[in-house]
């Protein structure tokens, strides 16, 4: 793996509430975008192997390979652009929201998680910077990078910034 030295997201601040916020172009379409981030055989490629029910109100398990096992909860799905979800974090239900929109000859994903404390913002920033980079490889059907080298040297450029 190349050495990172950028990172591709942002971290918001709102008092004590925090967000870390990704806006990326893929070379795909939205619709295959909207099923790369929708489908559990493709969340499973990029993301994690998700179960449940991705629609209003429904519960869905993500099995991380650290065993970590959140159950979530849909809160809005409007195929194909945008998808929220509850995700619990100890007593607090943060929430993600992941927007498809077309954007010139592919697609734009707006990815913003919010509800998160400044202690757990660069983690989930590194996370989820983690996850947008493999899903550029996934949907290019390229070798996806080492998730915890990546994580690890992006935590360290998040930290220094966070």
């Amino acid at each position: 793996m190349s050495e990172l030295t950028q990172v591709l997201g942002r971290i918001e601040r709102d008092g004590e509430e925090v967000a870390v916020v990704f806006d990326r172009h893929y070379a795909t379409s939205p619709d295959d975008l909207w099923r790369a981030c929708t489908e559990p055989d493709r969340l499973a490629r990029w993301f994690a192997p998700v179960q449940g029910e991705l629609r209003p109100g429904g519960d869905f398990t993500i099995h991380f390979d650290d065993a970590d096992t959140p159950v979530c909860r849909v809160v809005v799905c409007e195929a194909p652009s945008r998808l929220v979800w509850e995700w619990p974090l100890g007593d607090v239900r943060s929430v993600v929201t992941a927007e498809v929109i077309a954007d010139g000859e592919g697609a734009r994903l707006h990815l913003r998680h919010e509800r998160l404390t400044g202690a757990q913002a660069a983690g989930y920033a590194a996370g989820w910077d983690t996850y947008v980079r493999r899903l550029e490889s996934d949907v290019a059907d390229a070798a996806m990078a080492d998730w915890d080298a990546t994580w690890s040297a992006l935590h360290a450029l998040y930290a220094a910034i966070a």
